[in-house]
């Protein structure tokens, strides 16, 4: 039997997925075996767990966090965000079917047994179970409906914990309300608060912490500090929208990345952080690095017809000439073809529609989605790399072109037992895979940055400064978090 931790927020972007990673590490740390949950998320960002099914990258990094393999039963409940307030709906790891709010709504008690299934395997394997709300836990005009906060604390009695986020102002304001406006039932769950993100000297929070101890009779059980060493996968394409660049100006290797209207899977970018600086270009902006990477979408044929639309075929063929490396993953390495067939409009609206013409293939829509976690060996400039990553597409995709991968598992093209495709233009380089994560691959990244280098008098590097950084990061947080929380009352 397992005991359940419940950890919500009083709002958005609180710090509620940090928490509970640091809480997965903790835990293990002291040998218990420990399952993160979240009962429904939203993401267009989402890996591949054993089953070969889809979770948010929240639960799948908790997981790394737990020390446990990926289970669809982490994230039974994901929705994929297509626009026009449509999203895919995943249950246990497989397209369930397209719903809006009103229909996902009205079959709220179907995703409930759905729940309640996962969290009942969950109880049988595992010694705690770490679970994660979603936004505020109270949002009264949705309480009703709301099937990913305190109503799935109260099905397991689990003990919850409330964080609050000081770097948004008016901390102890929403800490009131929000455990003020909750239901009895669900307010008498909360048995702690986290300050998270503070900044500055404690003391002069003392004060604020007595009142709200008194008011609320929660006791608050720690405060975080606001801390910039930590660096996670982010699984919300939200917080791509301030950021220009990021990773290592120092590197002498600039990498451009275009900022689909529909990105997903943003994250197969962060092994390159280290290694080269990263900066985001709109469809109307010229090429200036040494590498573009056009990224997973969500829809491949709005992104083919922003393209077109910016005349970005005729600036990738330029920037080839030039010697440049163009690289296209899923629905990046889809639009590079000569066209993308959706007669039953399944991508999008746009329907079919003509691709950039780099690849010599077509894709067509229409498909079951492929979800699979898949091996096998990449073959480029006559060096071969054995290589892994997972797949999560849908569009079946024939080319003319010298396929990147031989498949050893997976699906890839069209489940031929090769993957992507590969060519030089002018003194230019492109490849397309649907292998994301194909840069957690440390020889290979490491070649591709080093073309770059060679090229520009810079030495080589070697190693794999990504490989530790997420689990020095977890580690690092677990410290953190047990340095500064008193979870003696949860665990």
């Amino acid at each position: 039997m397992a005991k359940f931790i419940m950890v919500v927020g009083t709002s958005s972007n609180s710090g509620k997925t940090t928490i509970a990673a640091g809480l997965c590490r903790l835990l293990a740390n002291k040998g218990y075996k420990v399952a993160p949950f979240k009962s429904q998320n939203m993401s267009l960002n989402s890996r591949v767990t054993k089953e070969d099914g889809e979770i948010a990258m929240a639960q799948y990094t908790q997981s790394l966090a737990s020390r446990v393999e990926p289970s669809v039963h982490f994230n039974p409940i994901l929705l994929k965000p297509k626009g026009n307030f449509i999203s895919q709906v995943i249950v246990h790891g497989k397209v369930y079917k397209d719903m809006d709010y009103n229909e996902y709504r009205r079959n709220k008690n179907f995703f409930l047994k759905k729940i309640k299934e996962s969290l009942e395997i969950l109880n049988k394997e595992y010694d705690y179970v770490v679970m994660e709300g979603a936004g505020s836990c109270c949002e009264i005009n949705l309480l009703k409906d709301d099937i990913a906060n305190l109503r799935i604390a109260e099905m397991v009695n689990a003990n919850a914990i409330l964080v609050a986020d000081i770097d948004r102002g008016g901390v102890f304001a929403s800490i009131y309300g929000t455990i003020k406006l909750l239901p009895k039932k669900w307010r008498n769950l909360i048995k702690g608060i986290i300050i998270n993100k503070f900044r500055g000297n404690i003391d002069v929070l003392k004060d604020g912490i007595e009142k709200i101890e008194e008011l609320t009779g929660i006791p608050v059980l720690g405060v975080m500090p606001y801390d910039e060493n930590l660096v996670l996968p982010e699984e919300d394409s939200q917080a791509l929208q301030n950021i220009r660049s990021f990773g290592n100006a120092k590197s002498g290797v600039e990498v451009n990345v275009v900022r689909f209207s529909k990105i997903s899977n943003f994250t197969d970018l962060d092994p390159l952080r280290y290694d080269a600086l990263i900066k985001f270009i709109d469809f109307k902006d010229d090429i200036s690095g040494d590498i573009l990477i056009l990224p997973g979408s969500r829809s491949s044929t709005k992104e083919a017809y922003y393209l077109k639309e910016n005349n970005f075929d005729e600036k990738i063929l330029e920037f080839l000439k030039d010697g440049g490396i163009v690289i296209g993953i899923c629905g990046g390495y889809q639009v590079l073809g000569k066209k993308l067939i959706d007669k039953d409009f399944k991508e999008s609206d746009i329907g079919s529609i003509e691709g950039l013409n780099i690849f010599d293939a077509k894709t067509y829509f229409g498909n079951d989605k492929v979800v699979k976690n898949s091996y096998g060996y990449l073959d480029i400039d006559d060096k071969t790399f054995k290589v892994c990553g997972y797949e999560i597409h849908e569009g079946i995709t024939y080319s003319k072109e010298k396929p990147l991968i031989k498949i050893e598992r997976g699906f890839g093209n069209c489940g031929n037992g090769f993957d992507g495709s590969i060519k030089k233009i002018g003194d230019g380089l492109v490849i397309g895979t649907y292998f994301h994560g194909i840069f957690e691959n440390c020889e290979f990244r490491n070649y591709i940055i080093n073309k770059i280098r060679e090229k520009k008098g810079l030495e080589k590097i070697e190693g794999d400064l990504y490989k530790d950084s997420i689990e020095k990061s977890l580690n690092y947080f677990a410290k953190v978090l047990e340095k500064n929380v008193d979870l003696s009352q949860i665990i």
